[in-house]
């Protein structure tokens, strides 16, 4: 018997990134069976039975036969290794007793990531500091990131991370919107493409307080923008300077990104509101923060189009 294994074809990939050196528990329901291709016709006594089977055995990897008409779940729980591993594996899924013939074929990658947590509040910026350790030879990489909006990486472009080395890796962290969320950051060597290093960092991020409320009615439809003008007191008796944000920059734009204002004096903010193509309403946030980026007062514009 002259055996030729031959590729077999992936259905579906699933892709999870996960703290490192934790245990992923993941529950996956199934398809319908007779949805599934290749899938028996007219089954004698109803429904199949299913089975799987992963290709890596120190994974658990199971599921339980339930009633007619339930759904039918997968239960996985996979040891994560150390940061930036990758662990790749397959599950094949039957609906016979014999598992002669697969019915699906699931591909799993788990990205194992260094933890961070990161508490902040929106429309501010909060600095932090990563510490990067050097390998056995010097390597040029460089820090990428799933949200390049809210996340500033200093050095922006590649460097030298110098042989068995630390070296620190600047971020800095501005949410647009409150809640919880993920981003990832990688650094990667930018000569071999390989991945040195990565971090998930979980972000519960506040609302700043609204100290001033206003509402404005603009047209919907219109092809042109309009122009607003709001105030804001400086309640320092010395010189300020300030740096405008929001939340929601396309729709708002403004005519200075910062202003200087004398002590105790009035400075008038001008607005530039985008055109919007449809009615409604939109709640947007003007964040005025000191030099350095913390936020002193947040204004609230609700806009009836």
């Amino acid at each position: 018997v002259k055996v030729e294994p031959q590729p077999h074809v992936v259905d579906q990939t699933f892709r999870f990134y996960h703290p490192e050196l934790t245990f992923l528990k993941k529950t996956i329901r199934l398809p319908p069976w007779h949805t599934l291709p290749g899938a028996p016709v007219g089954m004698p006594g109803g429904e199949p039975e299913m089975f799987v089977r992963c290709s890596d055995p120190d994974i658990i990897c199971e599921t339980k036969k339930m009633g007619p008409g339930e759904p039918q779940d997968i239960f996985l729980k996979v040891a994560g290794g150390p940061s930036p591993q990758i662990k790749k594996f397959f599950v094949a899924i039957y609906t016979d007793a014999w598992l002669a013939a697969p019915v699906q074929i699931w591909q799993f990658y788990l990205h194992s990531l260094q933890r961070l947590d990161v508490s902040c509040m929106a429309g501010q910026l909060t600095h932090l500091s990563l510490l990067l350790r050097g390998t056995l030879a010097p390597r040029r990489v460089r820090a990428f990131t799933s949200h390049p909006q809210e996340l500033e990486v200093d050095p922006d472009g590649a460097f030298l991370l110098p042989a068995n080395g630390i070296q620190d890796l600047h971020i800095g962290v501005r949410s647009r919107r409150a809640g919880s969320r993920f981003i990832y950051l990688n650094l990667v060597d930018v000569e071999s493409h390989q991945l040195v290093s990565s971090w998930l960092l979980c972000l519960s991020c506040s609302q700043p307080l609204i100290s001033k409320a206003f509402e404005i009615s603009l047209p919907a439809g219109g092809g042109r923008g309009c122009n607003k003008r709001i105030t804001y007191t400086n309640p320092y008796p010395s010189p300020r300077l300030y740096f405008l944000g929001t939340n929601r920059p396309d729709l708002l734009q403004f005519k200075e990104d910062s202003f200087e204002v004398a002590g105790g004096e009035v400075y008038t903010i001008g607005l530039r509101f985008a055109p919007s193509q449809s009615a409604g309403e939109e709640e947007i946030l003007i964040h005025i923060n000191d030099h350095e980026d913390k936020n002193e007062e947040t204004f609230c514009v609700k806009v009836l189009y």
